[in-house]
């Protein structure tokens, strides 16, 4: 009964810990969204975006990295928010950027919001997404072995 108590107590304790390891951890989820554009169609256009269209102050940029660091501001408030855009290729084989949009202190909503609004305007500026990349033809099937040849008669 001793090593039984032992165990349970070993299991909640360890059940325990990882329950206020997970609660006290920060609860944040970025907005994502793929689009069908390479990269470097996506990268000036979501700076633009940012700078000019919303007019947020742009803190950090890499574009090597491919993130944007920017002060997200909805009247009198200031968050810290982030754009990374992310190589990536979509169910059709084509280059694609996958968006993902962080904004500290606010509601989910906000990300999406504006990540709306940056696809919106990616569309527009970018028009219909390239076609997908031609998949190679399957090898034609062969029509069998070849037929024997008649052997001469002795």
């Amino acid at each position: 009964m001793t090593m039984r108590f032992c165990r349970r107590f070993a299991a909640a304790l360890a059940t325990l810990t990882t329950a206020a390891w997970v609660l006290a951890a920060p609860l944040r989820a970025r907005t994502l969204e793929t689009l069908p554009y390479a990269i470097a169609d996506v990268w000036p256009g979501a700076v633009r975006f940012l700078r000019v269209d919303r007019g947020f102050v742009i803190r950090e940029k890499d574009e090597a990295a491919g993130y944007v660091l920017f002060d997200f501001t909805d009247g009198p408030k200031s968050c810290k928010a982030s754009l990374e855009l992310i190589r990536t290729t979509d169910k059709e084989g084509r280059d694609a950027t996958r968006v993902a949009i962080t904004i500290r202190d606010l509601p989910r909503h906000y990300e999406q919001m504006l990540l709306d609004k940056l696809v919106s305007r990616l569309r527009d500026d970018r028009g219909a997404p390239p076609p997908p990349p031609r998949k190679p033809e399957p090898p034609k099937p062969d029509a069998g072995p070849p037929a024997p040849t008649p052997s001469p008669d002795p």
